[in-house]
């Protein structure tokens, strides 16, 4: 008798744009973490050029993260950003340059 695998899914709806802090590539091809306001992190199996192309008001500010510009709390002196959820990541040299 075949037992069906039931899975812990979530689609992610396209108007929870406001809520998402960042998306962040883990490394593991294609995957990456989307982290929301209530500090939920849900993995996704998209391209991070592929979300930079649904939510074109996001910052790709490194090779691996995309951060949403409204959740910025401060641009720190060592070329680091500080998100809401307490979270930092460091620009790349040419990023942080296009910034000045």
């Amino acid at each position: 008798m075949y037992t069906p695998i039931i899975r812990n899914t979530r689609v992610l709806n396209l108007l929870e744009e406001k809520a998402i802090v960042y998306i962040k590539h883990l490394g593991s091809q294609p995957y990456n973490e989307v982290k929301f306001d209530c500090g939920k992190k849900v993995i996704v199996s998209y391209s991070l050029n592929y979300w930079q192309g649904i939510f074109q008001d996001f910052k790709r500010i490194n090779k691996s993260v995309l951060i949403n510009p409204q959740k910025i709390i401060s641009l720190l002196k060592s070329q680091e950003v500080e998100l809401s959820d307490n979270s930092r990541f460091t620009y790349s040299r040419r990023k942080y340059r296009t910034l000045s």
